[in-house]
Order: structure tokens, then sequence, then C-alpha cells
């Protein structure tokens, strides 16, 4: 049997009923096993919340470090482009400087075969690389 310590204490009426109300749920005889009991539930769900604190930290620093990935290749693959784009319009420039090349027909007026043949390429090579993408992560979701 565990040591116990006497203690004459004094509550606030409203923290002595409060002991009353659980001892009778709990069907406790006496005050000192009632407050002993709180103590220890206490106790027991400061470990609760501080494993709580744990679990949120460990997944918000996870999920922070994937979607940080994710919206480095977003960035990424966002700078290709805007690269290449700049790439377009200064040969483009340059070329219609050495054509002189005042003013151009938009495609909504007339379509050239040349722009029909870029866009179809672009389009399969688009359609092509995202199956590739769709095989790996396919190959890699079986593996794990």
């Amino acid at each position: 049997m565990t040591e116990r310590a006497r203690m004459r204490l004094s509550f606030p009426d409203e923290t002595h009923e409060y002991i009353q109300t659980y001892m009778d749920e709990k069907k406790i005889t006496y005050p000192g096993d009632a407050i002993a009991r709180i103590c220890k539930e206490h106790e027991e769900m400061k470990e609760q919340e501080w494993s709580l604190k744990y679990i949120t930290s460990t997944v918000t620093n996870n999920l922070h470090n994937v979607l940080k990935q994710e919206l480095t290749k977003l960035r990424l693959g966002a700078n290709s482009a805007d690269r290449n784009t700049q790439i377009l319009i200064e040969l483009f420039n340059g070329l219609f400087f050495h054509e002189g090349v005042d003013n151009i027909m938009p495609t909504t007026v007339e379509e050239m075969e040349g722009i029909k043949t870029a866009k179809q390429v672009v389009d399969t090579r688009i359609s092509h690389m995202r199956q590739k993408k769709l095989d790996h992560e396919s190959s890699k979701n079986n593996v794990t």
C-alpha cells in the first residue's frame, strides 16, 4: 500500500461541490481518493495534450516539406516556360526586323499550316510527357 500524506484543505464552495459530484459519479467514498484520481486524470490529459502537439507539429512539418517540393517543381516549370517564351519573342522580333514585317496577321484571321503543325507537335509531346509521368507515378505507387 502506498504512503499517504494527511492534509487539511479548504476549497471554494463550487470546488467542494465539484468534488462531491465527482465522488458520486465515480462511486468514490473518500475526498482524498477523488482528488488523487482527479490529479491522475489531469496528468494523463497533459501527456495526451503533449502527444497531440507533437503529432500536430510532425504532420505540419511533413506537409510543409511536401508542399515546398511540389511548389519548387511548379516554379521551375513556370520559369522554364517563361524563359522559352521570352526566347521565342526575341527570335520572332529579329525575324520580323530582318524580313521588314511591320505587323502580323493573327491566327483568328488565318492560321498557316506551319502553326497547325507546330501545335500538333507540341500537343503530342505534352501528351507523351504526361503519359510518361503517369506511368512513373503508377510504378512508384505499386512499389511502395
